[in-house]
């Protein structure tokens, strides 16, 4: 540990043990995006992943295409998805389709910031609660007083 003066006297402490640059992220990262994975956005939510495949295919092959979808109702959330095989590829599908309408939406596409999406956190979500149905509490509430009754 090291100390110095501020400009106000009073000090400041700056650990000086990891100083040192940062750590040298290997080219070979899966998670640094090539180029060739687009985000696209204003999917229509009748469109399937073939059809978005076929779109894009006008432009290069298509390697994977994922719509994103609600985890409980299974319905499109509207954006998704598509990886190109080569970036050349990628970005003359993002030239050719960015602001085109298509099933009356605008599509909007840009290079998406990572190849593949972020682990997930551990445990499960379930979501806020569905209409009609208690929160758990007031399940086991009422629970409680129909074993009484008993």
């Amino acid at each position: 540990m090291s100390h110095s003066q501020r400009p106000n006297g009073k000090r400041w402490f700056t650990d000086t043990r990891n100083s040192g640059p940062p750590p040298n992220r290997d080219a070979e990262d899966e998670s640094i995006n090539s180029g060739s994975n687009l985000f696209v956005t204003g999917i229509h939510p009748r469109l399937s992943e073939d059809e978005i495949s076929r779109l894009f295919s006008k432009y290069g092959e298509v390697e994977k295409c994922n719509i994103m979808r609600d985890p409980h109702t299974r319905e499109s959330r509207g954006f998704g998805f598509v990886n190109m095989v080569t970036a050349e590829e990628a970005d003359a599908a993002k030239d050719g389709l960015q602001g085109e309408v298509y099933e009356g939406r605008t599509l909007s596409i840009e290079k998406a910031r990572r190849a593949r999406p972020r682990t997930p956190t551990p445990g499960k979500y379930f979501g806020p609660p569905k209409r009609g149905m208690l929160p758990y509490n007031q399940s086991l509430a009422i629970l409680r007083v129909e074993l009484r009754l008993c």
